[in-house]
């Protein structure tokens, strides 16, 4: 069995990358890909790890991208847009997308600052040091759940989702924007690097079947190698729209459970909610493309 989407403590998962390479192993699998968001620093930790227990490690990471136009574009998504890249394999070493990747933390690391100064603006009295520890100590990936949790036991609000709806979340009071890679620039980055880019859980663009092909035919061209067509919080019927579009356009598909740890204990190892099995000829066909793009590269 493979899994090709989880999280670690480097972003907004609950297991350290060691933690996750144990228990992919507890669970039966063969291969772990670790993608955590806009930041793959836990990679190494995971590979010597999976090298210590006999499973492999992918080397991967899933950057945010800005959609913030896509009406403006002429989509008409259903509700606020997301999206997600999931690049697979990146080279062990410098690397143009890890270089990158260091500067959106360096980015994101200005911006948790200035979120502490709001809140305490506002009237909570958080730390900085505080927000840290509760996402792992010096040097974690802090994101906005890990706010949350320290709101939650300021007594600030009530629970997790009032975190966001009264301060986290766009438009609440202490939000504060980040640096986002529009996808033609994200699928760029990564294929400069000779790394495999795939559409992440493509519902979460709220397009319909048309305007999703119309997305997915604008990435083409600029490298766009798969879409994520077994995702574990759906169900693998629900997804065959997402399977035959990849198909149509000779696209890899590819999956995995989006495991969080106990930060989304919903979603389980191997499967995630729906108990979803993501095929292997998936991680054979990213890895043919890893070795075409790299030679393209070198």
């Amino acid at each position: 069995m493979i899994d090709l989407h989880a999280h670690t403590t480097v972003s907004d998962g609950g297991d350290s990358p060691s933690e996750l390479v144990r228990k992919a192993k507890e669970a039966g699998l063969q291969t772990i890909a670790v993608t955590d968001h806009d930041n793959d620093q836990g990679c190494d930790e995971a590979v010597a790890e999976g090298r210590r227990l006999g499973i492999e490690v992918i080397r991967a990471v899933e950057i945010s991208c800005d959609v913030e136009d896509l009406s403006s574009r002429g989509y008409h998504p259903n509700g606020r847009p997301t999206m997600h890249l999931l690049g697979y394999f990146i080279p062990e070493g410098h690397n143009r997308l890890s270089a990158a990747l260091s500067e959106l933390q360096h980015a994101r690391l200005n911006r948790n600052h200035i979120i502490v100064e709001r809140l305490n603006e506002l009237g909570v009295p958080v730390t900085f040091e505080e927000v840290e520890n509760e996402a792992g100590g010096p040097g974690a990936q802090i994101g906005r759940p890990h706010f949350a949790a320290v709101l939650v036991r300021h007594n600030a609000v009530p629970d997790y989702q009032s975190a966001f709806d009264d301060y986290l979340a766009k438009g609440a009071k202490a939000y504060i924007g980040r640096k986002l890679y529009r996808p033609v620039e994200a699928t760029e980055l990564m294929v400069s690097a000779g790394v495999v880019p795939v559409l992440a859980h493509p519902s979460s663009l709220g397009l319909d079947a048309v305007e999703l092909e119309r997305f997915v035919d604008d990435l083409i061209p600029v490298g766009l190698k798969g879409i994520e067509g077994y995702h574990g919080d759906h169900s693998e019927v629900d997804q065959r729209p997402f399977r035959e579009l990849a198909r149509r356009k000779n696209l890899i598909v590819s999956g995995g459970s989006d495991y969080h740890g106990d930060m989304r204990p919903d979603r389980s190892l191997p499967g995630g909610k729906q108990g979803v099995t993501v095929p292997e000829a998936a991680l054979d066909d990213l890895r043919a493309a890893s070795g075409a793009l790299r030679a393209l590269v070198a």
